[in-house]
């Protein structure tokens, strides 16, 4: 009867802590800082490509950042560190399809875009963008609004994908550009209710064979 109630004891303790252990390792995946990206940051000179003297410029963890991922010299984001809006910013040469990736390079991982800028260098004017998720292959969001040349305007997207997304701005992408970009990631394990359920089997199974041990012994006992 002792040696049952130190089994029964001994092993809800160790629930109890995984309990703690999962419910802790959520608790900081849903805590997962936003990283703001900010062109001025990039150590790139003005008018040079920022993929091609900052590589993955911006990348963190298990997100990394493209900013020619069409590989063309038109569309590539190049650096300026003044004048957009009054602050620095990513534009491209053509200025039509302008083009910045975010990829997710881990599995059971999501990216979660919060937002990024649009600066306009000059007295502005209405710039396009389009938001595209990598992982249906679908617009999420699409705007053309006016960006004024003192004030940039803040693009909010809040949106997650398991794959990444696509930024598109133009056709004035060369007065107008990007910055700040705001993001942040987070692993996506098996579900809190998974982890639970499996717990609350072993529990079931362990449960069962305390049960039958017990009844061994006092049989034998007996």
């Amino acid at each position: 009867m002792k040696y049952s109630k130190l089994l029964n004891r001994a092993f809800f303790h160790f629930i109890k802590i995984l309990l703690w252990i999962v419910l802790i390792f959520q608790f900081n995946i849903a805590n997962a800082g936003f990283v703001t990206v900010k062109v001025e940051d990039a150590g790139v000179f003005n008018w040079d490509s920022i993929q091609q003297w900052a590589p993955g410029f911006g990348s963190n963890g298990p997100v990394s950042l493209n900013w020619n991922p069409n590989n063309d010299f038109f569309t590539e984001l190049l650096a300026y560190d003044k004048g957009y809006s009054g602050g620095a910013a990513a534009f491209c040469w053509y200025g039509e399809s302008c083009a910045l990736q975010l990829s997710v390079t881990a599995e059971n991982t999501a990216i979660h875009l919060q937002s990024f800028v649009l600066g306009y260098y000059g007295y502005g004017n209405y710039v396009q963008y389009n938001v595209v998720d990598m992982a249906t292959q679908t617009s999420i969001l699409q705007d053309s609004p006016w960006v004024d040349g003192n004030l940039s305007s803040i693009v909010s997207v809040n949106a997650s994908s398991n794959i990444g997304f696509m930024i598109l701005f133009g056709p004035d992408g060369f007065n107008g550009g990007i910055n700040n970009i705001t993001y942040s990631y987070l692993a996506t394990p098996i579900p809190a209710a998974t982890w639970l359920f499996g717990t609350g089997l072993v529990a079931l199974i362990s449960f069962t064979r305390q049960s039958r041990l017990y009844q061994f012994v006092k049989a034998f006992r007996d």
